[in-house]
């Protein structure tokens, strides 16, 4: 099976003109086109979720201090809010980034394979539901995945033709890599095993990548002390990550899905009827639900992932030929170095291996993938059609999954429900924390001023009459009926009836009930409660 690596770089002809180099970018301009058009679809459907909440906040407040955390992101967000602060404009800034990736992969697919693998490359993130969901999302996954790139970029015109300008542009973007999130360091980790063993007899450029690389790491210092000395690694080990089971083969293997065709894929389980949280998420009851349950989908998912198993192989097999691709050496090192670290520490910590964190590195695997499907359709054609096809089938599910379902909470239409069906004179509280109020029910609810904040004390004890009482106090007597919107705590349902007794009275009644619900998140639970002749109280959780 003759290999599709290109053995040489290619470079642009100096003999063609502006018309023949924009004929030439018409397809990547096609591509770019339709992503964007998907990443514009529906933006602000989905209400704000609890990270893109954190990230408004941070923005809101960032100063720039020493020592310092991931600051480049929220710097450029702070920036971005100057000009506008509505869900869709937010989001923008991460379209712009994710826009900029796709068109970076495309460049370095060109660069490292060929024309054909950095066209396929730039086609995958357009339509995977996953980079769509990054690019719909008030969050620095874009961001990372850009940068991650354009250093990449520029890095392998260092290693193929060495100048200064080259390097600083790799030093610059790993800055502000790494200044986006510290898990980032880990592709500079790869980026000097190249260069060491690139310039291991070239003393200038050597020299040239060793200052280079201090001046990353003088900037990565400050984040290593709050890791480290700080505590910083320890508190989001054991809060974000703690209950997640290490990674098995499943999981491993079925991020190329995730990264292709269809995101999350636990939802795909939990479309039927399996449900799967945290540390159930082993390789025993994947695959034993995947087996007892027969659903077509299920198993074409599955077969497909085997698919890119073998796409992906292929990509790497020319290492092994007689003249392998120094070019597609980086390029595997780009991507299965950093995925290696990434696992060794979720199996000695905390598990890490999410979508989200693997954005620095998904790219480098859809090159790989696009690769591999080169050389099938330079070997089978036939072959390479029924891939097409069962891929295209495959992600139109991922995307319809995606544009029809709610995946985060539904602030919107709690909101919607409450003004349409409230009186003038009506209460309404949210029972919640006061970081999460002004950006989730009260964000879209349009008489803000009318939308009271019930601060959750802690504990289900500590919400005593006397509590809510001084927490309401501007609020009553209640003149009507109250409204109460319950989220993160609505199974301490003594502490809620005691909220409805003191606010509406012995005996209360509960007149509507409303739950809106999401795939990823706990759902808002809407209330209205009225003075009633008998009084009606929450059934305690069995």
């Amino acid at each position: 099976m003759e290999s599709q690596i290109d053995p040489k770089l290619i470079f642009p002809s100096q003999s063609k003109n502006t018309k023949q180099i924009l004929l030439q970018q018409i397809p990547i301009a096609l591509i770019l086109l339709l992503a964007t058009g998907l990443r514009l679809y529906q933006l602000s459907t989905e209400s704000l979720w609890i990270d893109e909440m954190l990230s408004i906040r941070d923005a809101q407040k960032f100063e720039f201090t020493i020592p310092y955390m991931r600051p480049f992101y929220y710097l450029l967000l702070k920036f971005w809010m100057l000009f506008g602060n509505s869900d869709a404009w937010l989001r923008g800034l991460s379209i712009v980034f994710s826009l900029g990736s796709i068109y970076f992969t495309y460049w370095l697919g060109c660069r490292i394979v060929g024309k054909s693998t950095g066209l396929i490359a730039a086609f995958l993130p357009s339509v995977s539901p996953l980079f769509i969901n990054h690019a719909q999302e008030i969050r620095m996954y874009t961001l990372i995945s850009f940068l991650s790139l354009a250093g990449t970029v520029a890095l392998s015109y260092v290693l193929e033709r060495p100048t200064y300008t080259a390097l600083a542009g790799w030093v610059t973007t790993r800055t502000f890599l790494i200044l986006t999130n510290p898990n980032n360091i880990l592709i500079v980790v790869a980026d000097t095993v190249l260069l060491g063993w690139k310039f291991r007899k070239q003393r200038q450029w050597l020299l040239a990548s060793g200052v280079g690389l201090s001046i990353i790491s003088l900037f990565f210092l400050p984040i290593f002390w709050l890791l480290t000395v700080g505590g910083v690694s320890d508190e989001f080990m054991e809060k974000q990550v703690k209950d997640y089971s290490k990674p098995g083969i499943t999981q491993i293997l079925g991020m190329l899905t995730q990264f292709t065709i269809y995101w999350p894929l636990r939802n795909l389980l939990q479309s039927h009827q399996i449900i799967l949280n945290k540390n159930g998420l082993t390789d025993s009851t994947l695959l034993s639900q995947l087996f007892t349950v027969k659903t077509l989908s299920l198993l074409f998912y599955a077969g497909f992932t085997a698919v890119l198993i073998i796409l992906f192989v292929l990509s790497l097999l020319n290492l092994f030929s007689k003249h392998p691709s120094e070019r597609l050496f980086w390029l595997t090192t780009w991507t299965l170095l950093p995925a290696g670290l990434m696992l060794f520490l979720s199996y000695y910590k905390s598990s890490i291996w999410f979508p989200r964190y693997l954005m620095l590195i998904a790219p480098y695997f859809l090159i790989l993938i696009s690769a591999g499907f080169v050389v099938i359709w330079n070997w089978k054609k036939g072959l390479a059609v029924a891939i097409s096809l069962a891929y295209l089938i495959g992600v139109t599910g991922g995307l319809f999954d995606y544009y029809t379902q709610l995946y985060r909470n539904d602030w919107q239409g709690a909101a919607e429900y409450i003004y349409q069906n409230q009186q003038p004179t009506d209460l309404v509280v949210m029972h919640s924390t006061p970081v999460f109020f002004e950006l989730s029910l009260l964000r879209y609810y349009p008489e803000k001023n009318k939308v009271y904040l019930l601060n959750h004390p802690g504990s289900e004890e500590k919400l005593t009459p006397a509590y809510i009482q001084q927490q309401l106090e501007n609020a009553l007597p209640l003149k009507s009926n109250l409204w109460l919107v319950c989220w993160l705590f609505c199974k301490q349902t003594k502490g809620i009836n005691r909220v409805f007794s003191t606010v509406a009275g012995e005996p209360f009644k509960i007149e509507q009930q409303k739950t809106f619900s999401s795939l990823e998140f706990q759902p808002i639970q809407v209330f209205k409660v009225t003075p009633a002749v008998s009084a009606q109280k929450l059934p305690n959780p069995e």
